[in-house]
């Protein structure tokens, strides 16, 4: 387990892409953004998080398909579906899952990600998705196979549970899930793409800028032969085979990331999920000797660092904590104050099904 990776005491990689129509040209984050706004303008006609209505199970399975379609400048028609919308804005809006979005600054980041389109970059794992940051990094666009939207939507009332029970949970908090088609003059659709929008693990303070480290971590051994490589990386993002080093905390955080780190996994677990695994980002402080005392002081409570404080605190040295706030969500500050852990579970949309479970069996007479 990678929860044995966290001692008491990255960034995606940068191979820029775009999406890909039929006919070779490119439709990005202006579109998506468009299609992100249109569904969070759609759904606020529906009834909010404030009724008397409570979720039904009907509303983490409804697919609406919008009025209006997207036609860039290319000519191009797209068609857009709303998987779950109601869904969606409760997790957003609700306090009660740790997210606390309003509609109206949802739809501000995707008006300025519309306005100054973000590019791409190619993630470092095997399925070869694309990653588009929203304008200011708070949220990550992420193309997805129509398996992992069937996974998203049969789990969904149940991931909507999970929130509500453990608000400081460490699983990826996915916000949006849409289809876009393209169309063509005739009707016919020529490219289908699945798009989630998720929060953005990485979302370093500003004083911070880039992660100096990013790991992926599965909580593995190496393999019989495989000795770890520090210098070794795939894309910029370190594996467990390249573990030399410790990530210490303070004792309390130390056991509450276990915890919550194991609530997490057995909630994987009960659905049958698997291929997940730990994102973790690291920056450096830089502070003095005296600076790393009082963040570490101020931190080591069961409260929540907002992405505004801590930001506050390396600029001017004054921090403020809020109960409100996820504990984990903004950076986890190192038991010496020299480090701050960015961190999250992803890819938690593999079910454990016919041919993985042939390719572990594989895998393993691979041994003998």
């Amino acid at each position: 387990s990678f929860c044995t990776l966290l001692h008491h005491s990255g960034r995606m990689a940068c191979c820029f892409s775009l999406f890909y129509d039929a006919s070779g040209l490119t439709w990005g984050a202006e579109l998506i953004a468009s299609a992100i706004i249109n569904s969070a303008k759609a759904s606020q006609q529906q009834p909010g998080v404030n009724t008397d209505r409570p979720l039904s199970t009907e509303d983490c399975r409804v697919e609406v398909v919008l009025d209006d379609k997207l036609t860039p400048a290319s000519g191009s028609q797209f068609r857009i579906t709303d998987y779950s919308p109601r869904a969606f804005r409760y997790f957003r809006e609700d306090p009660r899952f740790g997210n606390n979005i309003s509609g109206e600054d949802w739809i501000k980041e995707w008006e300025e990600t519309k306005s100054k389109p973000q590019s791409g970059a190619l993630g470092s794992g095997k399925s070869g998705a694309t990653f588009i940051p929203s304008a200011n990094s708070y949220y990550l666009i992420k193309n997805i196979d129509k398996k992992e939207v069937g996974v998203q939507i049969d789990t969904l009332k149940q991931y909507l549970v999970h929130f509500e029970r453990f608000p400081n949970s460490l699983i990826m908090r996915h916000l949006n899930l849409l289809k876009i088609e393209e169309v063509n003059q005739n009707g016919s659709v020529v490219l289908t793409k699945y798009i989630l929008v998720s929060e953005n693990i990485n979302d370093v303070p500003s004083k911070l800028k880039i992660p100096i480290e990013c790991w992926d971590l599965k909580g593995r051994i190496p393999k019989p032969g495989k000795l770890p490589h520090p210098s070794r990386t795939v894309g910029g993002t370190k594996k467990d085979k390249d573990l030399l080093r410790d990530f210490r905390v303070s004792s309390s955080m130390h056991k509450g990331l276990i915890d919550q780190l194991e609530k997490d996994t057995e909630y994987l677990k009960s659905h049958n999920l698997m291929d997940y695994s730990l994102l973790l980002c690291i920056v450096k402080t830089n502070l003095s000797l005296e600076q790393r005392k009082k963040l570490v002081s101020s931190t080591d409570e069961n409260l929540g660092l907002t992405r505004e404080a801590l930001d506050t605190f390396l600029k001017s040295g004054s921090i403020a904590m809020r109960e409100n706030v996820q504990r984990y969500h903004n950076g986890v500050v190192s038991s010496d104050g020299t480090e701050v852990f960015f961190m999250g579970v992803i890819d938690a949309l593999t079910n454990y099904h016919g041919a993985k479970k042939l390719a572990n069996c594989c895998k393993q007479f691979a041994f003998f």
